[in-house]
């Protein structure tokens, strides 16, 4: 299976969504930040990253803009997700970079499943 970088500063639920792509046979990688993710891309290089939109400091949107600016990381599959379930910000989402977007309200895990499938 890939590897999968998750970003989100819920440590709860960044620890959630580990343990869950761990289950699938992913290996995994956490950063809580914005910054902490660019610098866990720096350093490494993930198959895929799951990136949380609303985090204090630098967001979801800050983070994928920059990610998608550096050549080392421009095509690197990201699936931005929030609990903002409504078309138009995911339509903005996808618009502004992001290969996929998840609503983690619901906390569907087999559509996140069927997302990552296609990229890992």
């Amino acid at each position: 299976m890939g590897s999968i970088l998750v970003v989100d500063d819920h440590v709860d639920t960044n620890e959630i969504l580990c343990r869950l792509l761990r289950s699938l046979g992913h290996r995994t990688a956490s950063a809580f930040t914005g910054d902490g993710a660019l610098a866990a891309l720096a350093s490494d290089r993930p198959d895929l990253v799951i990136l949380d939109m609303m985090m204090p400091g630098m967001d979801g949107f800050e983070v994928l803009r920059q990610v998608r600016a550096a050549p080392a990381t421009a095509k690197l599959p990201v699936i931005l997700y929030s609990g903002i379930a409504e078309p138009d910000f995911q339509a903005c989402a996808i618009q502004r970079g992001a290969n996929a977007y998840w609503v983690k309200g619901g906390m569907d895990f087999s559509r996140l499943a069927e997302m990552i499938a296609q990229y890992v």
